[in-house]
């Protein structure tokens, strides 16, 4: 797979994974032991690799991931600190 759309694939599968957590009926119209294909309707390159690769034998979904949210972080309350000593 392209290093590129692996990182995208990876990215996908992630947050896709995450919204099924919390919205399990979203799966629920899904035949048992279905593949997901995830796509990206804003990515022809990425969709085009996809559907090339999807299987051809086997029951497969087909997601368009929609829009990703902006990236925040988790952090809470980090405080600037000295350098710490590392004691050997």
């Amino acid at each position: 797979m392209n290093e590129f759309y692996r990182s995208k694939f990876n990215d996908l599968f992630l947050e896709f994974n995450r919204y099924i957590l919390v919205n399990p009926e979203f799966t629920e119209k899904f035949p048992q032991g279905a593949e997901v294909v995830l796509l990206d309707s804003r990515d022809a390159g990425f969709n085009a690799f996809m559907l090339k690769h999807a299987p051809k034998s086997k029951e497969v979904v087909f997601i368009d991931v929609g829009e990703l949210a902006p990236v925040r972080s988790r952090l809470k309350h980090p405080k600037l600190i000295a350098r710490p000593r590392i004691s050997a």
